[in-house]
């Protein structure tokens, strides 16, 4: 088992120091300095011979000049000089090490990579991240080792989902376009080649956690997938993990090995280590985080029961079709359900699964609905639809349903599709609770996947 506090100096360093800080602006030295300055970090020392200041602070020719003791080393240096960079960080007792400079394993380079190995076997108190990665953020201490250009993307607001990527650039373009969303990121860690720091010891962090609710990961392939397998097993038990997985094919099983020196291996024996391990293996991007969303704001289902609630009939049978096709069940209202809505809903409701409240629908219609899907024990999941152009959907009254959504024990969400007026109010919806779609099959899935993990959990 890895030492997960070893990993807690990356991310919430009391003093930290970039070798290759620079003055000149639109560089990576430039703005790593400039990001990490905007942190909690106490202190951040600049170290370059070549300047006596950097944006204003004073610079160190070396890290063994500063007196301080130092936590975290970010390294931002061309390859060749990077060993004795490293070392002097090893020497100087330095905690964890971020190498962002490239141009080892990932493109065959073998000296300079068993320099660096060397190093870690004889110093391995100080952990090492990277080569080949931009490090990591973190929402809370504000702590960004990127080299993002801040200033031409958003921030994700604070949350409870953290996100491991063996790709920065992936993660760059993920953290960007989570930002737009209503959930937000707790820390992101991109730790490239693995030399040190892997896969593994990160899912173990995280496991441990407290700030972190689900784990997300983009993996190419496992420095040691034996480790990998046991810590995973571990950590699932506790929260859960998500991983979208690059290299599934031949052609760019070989794009990995030249991206980070992984093994991407075969996505058969990956697959069989997900299932084994309980990990959630997400199809695309977009799968990755809408699970991740709903196991995030949502409580665990006791089955795959769904209720689907609709407006719209066409609407609610697509839906339906969804629902099916992803292994889940559609749920039976019990007799006790369907009398008491009879008696109150219009005479040309459907009252079955889908339930269509017709087209002249209201607010108060939807509340009442939902609270007998909610309390009926033949109904698992509860799939709120909504065509918010009809002119009996007060928007007003939206917020009425945040009382429906606090009693709910059971997942409870909504799906609409529509330009801009629904997207509006699907952000309402949001806020009064809910967890919201834009398509059923993405719903469908994200249910699936939820109801999956929940069945896990009880065989283990």
């Amino acid at each position: 088992m890895s030492n997960t506090k070893t990993i807690e100096a990356f991310f919430s360093p009391e003093k930290a120091a970039v070798i290759g800080a620079s003055n000149k602006k639109g560089s990576v030295g430039y703005t790593i300095f400039e990001n990490l300055k905007k942190s909690k970090t106490k202190k951040v020392f600049p170290i370059n011979p070549k300047y006596k200041k950097i944006q204003g602070v004073k610079a160190f020719s070396s890290i063994q000049k500063i007196k301080e003791k130092i936590d975290l080393a970010v390294i931002v240096v061309p390859a060749i000089v990077v060993p004795a960079s490293l070392e002097e960080c090893m020497k100087a007792k330095v905690k964890a090490v971020i190498i962002v400079s490239a141009g080892f394993s990932e493109i065959g380079e073998k000296k300079l990579t068993n320099q660096i190995e060397s190093l870690i076997k004889k110093y391995p108190n100080t952990r090492v991240m990277g080569p080949n990665c931009v490090g990591v953020t973190d929402s809370f201490t504000g702590v960004d080792t990127t080299f993002f250009e801040r200033s031409r993307m958003k921030t994700p607001k604070k949350g409870n989902l953290s996100f491991i990527s063996q790709s920065g650039a992936l993660g760059s373009m993920i953290l960007d376009w989570v930002a737009t969303q209503e959930f937000g990121v707790n820390k992101f860690c991109s730790y490239g080649n693995a030399m040190d720091v892997d896969e593994a010891d990160l899912l173990e962090y995280f496991g441990n956690d407290k700030q972190t609710k689900v784990i997300t990961m983009y993996l190419e392939g496992a420095r040691d997938g034996r480790k990998f397998f046991e810590v995973a097993k571990r950590v699932s038990k506790k929260k859960p993990i998500i991983i979208l997985k690059g290299s599934r094919n031949e052609e760019t099983q070989k794009a990995a090995a030249s991206h980070t020196g992984s093994l991407a291996g075969s996505s058969k024996v990956y697959e069989a280590v997900f299932h084994q391990s309980g990990i959630i293996e997400a199809d695309d991007l977009l799968d990755l985080f809408n699970i991740a969303k709903i196991l995030e704001k949502e409580p665990l289902p006791k089955g795959n029961r769904v209720q689907i609630i609709t407006n719209g009939g066409g609407f609610g049978i697509v839906t339906a079709d969804q629902i099916i096709s992803n292994g889940l069940k559609l749920s039976k209202l019990s007799k006790e359900s369907i009398k008491n809505l009879k008696n109150i809903m219009p005479t040309d409701s459907t009252i079955s699964n889908p339930m269509d409240l017709r087209g002249d629908a209201d607010i108060p219609r939807y509340k009442v609905a939902i609270e007998s899907a909610l309390r009926d024990k033949n109904v698992d999941v509860v799939m709120v639809l909504v065509l918010f152009n009809l002119p009996t959907i007060e928007v007003k009254k939206l917020m009425s349903l945040k009382q429906a959504r606090a009693k709910a024990s059971k997942p409870t969400i909504v799906c609409a599709i529509g330009s801009d007026y629904t997207e509006k109010y699907m952000d309402t919806i949001e806020k009064a609770g809910f967890t919201t779609f834009n398509y059923p099959s993405v719903a469908a899935k994200a249910v699936k996947a939820m109801v999956s993990y929940a069945k896990f959990l009880k065989k283990n």
